[in-house]
């Protein structure tokens, strides 16, 4: 049973951001379809798992950039589930270029009974045969954000669009990093030179809903909160 997959293509426009270079969001884009790839292949994917009314939920996401591959340039993405806990799993990826590690990243994943709202035992998903690798991209846990606002200071508004929902209905992944990018022009994103990234999704998000995101540096980090118009928290991201 194939434990791991790699695709190997070149970068194309529509992976790039305004530096000719793979985009921060598209490279957890890439992160997102791979596994989702991989998930079908094992039969564990959604077309599988909604008749049991059962689906797929990102809690967290990490990915350390070391150097983000050109247009054209040819990368090898590869993901592979890790040893499952009982509430969640952590899946890995890479992108290389050759023997070059450009990005690595991981993301931990927990499956929910849709008709229950109640998480499910992960290991209970894994179909039998699968030899899950011991290979771990990088042993660092994730961070625990302060989670006090008291001193964050606003960086703008974001309004959850049409463009936003995704196919279960609320904000997708990987628009919560596209709206943070959005925040800024094109040469202060590039300016920051983000070479780790963290994202939380604490709640989901629907068409419309106008969220209010502050930040506050935190040693050398910096931590991004999305605020609904409750005061709770949405999504945090946290980056160096």
């Amino acid at each position: 049973m194939l434990n791991q997959l790699e695709k190997t293509f070149p970068i194309s426009p529509s992976h790039c951001d305004s530096s000719a270079r793979l985009g921060i969001p598209n490279s957890f884009a890439l992160f997102m379809d791979i596994a989702t790839e991989h998930a079908d292949i094992l039969g564990i994917g959604l077309k599988h798992l909604s008749p049991q009314h059962r689906f797929w939920l990102t809690v967290k996401s990490k990915a350390h950039f070391y150097r983000r591959p050109s247009l054209s340039e040819v990368i090898t993405l590869s993901t592979w589930p890790e040893h499952p806990d009982s509430r969640k799993c952590n899946r890995d990826y890479t992108i290389r270029s050759g023997d070059e590690l450009l990005i690595d990243g991981k993301t931990e994943w927990a499956v929910i009974d849709t008709s229950t709202g109640r998480l499910i035992h992960v290991d209970t998903i894994y179909p039998e045969g699968l030899v899950l690798l011991d290979d771990i991209v990088f042993e660092e846990p994730f961070s625990k954000f302060t989670m006090d606002l008291s001193d964050a200071r606003p960086i703008g508004n974001i309004q959850v669009r049409s463009t936003d929902i995704d196919l279960g209905g609320h904000m997708n992944n990987v628009a919560y990093i596209n709206a943070f990018a959005s925040l800024f022009s094109s040469d202060q994103w590039n300016s920051m030179d983000i070479h780790e990234m963290e994202v939380w999704y604490r709640s989901q998000c629907y068409e419309n809903e106008v969220l209010s995101v502050v930040e506050k540096k935190v040693d050398d980090a910096t931590e991004v909160y999305y605020i609904k118009v409750d005061q709770s928290i949405a999504f945090e991201l946290r980056y160096l």
